[in-house]
């Protein structure tokens, strides 16, 4: 029973991420390896500003992420970098990619609510 009471309220959080996204700040960290020259990350509003002075505008898309269901999805590209983050976590967090594609080089990312 309390299996079923934990993946209910699981559900609650994973679902209400989503709706909060744009209405707060969110930071993101690397998740394994650093990306050289970005040192701060915040997702505000529909945008994802790199080091407080890049800004590339996120569009929200819908997809299908295994047994969660459809998530919410958002991506953007511009300055030569691109974003790839989905709600398809099981503790109700962004996480996708980074991609530098001047210098070819990938990261994950991780954003939570400030």
């Amino acid at each position: 029973m309390t299996k079923l009471l934990s993946a209910a309220l699981l559900f609650v959080i994973v679902s209400a991420l989503p709706a909060e996204a744009w209405g707060v700040s969110l930071s993101c960290r690397f998740k394994d390896f650093k990306m050289s020259g970005v040192n701060h990350i915040l997702i505000e509003e529909d945008m994802l500003i790199i080091n407080r002075e890049l800004e590339i505008p996120l569009e929200k898309s819908r997809v299908r992420c295994g047994h969660f269901g459809r998530q919410t999805r958002f991506d953007g590209s511009a300055l030569g970098f691109q974003v790839v983050l989905k709600t398809c976590t099981s503790d109700a967090k962004l996480e996708g990619h980074l991609i530098d594609s001047v210098n070819v080089i990938a990261a994950d990312l991780v954003c939570n609510p400030i």
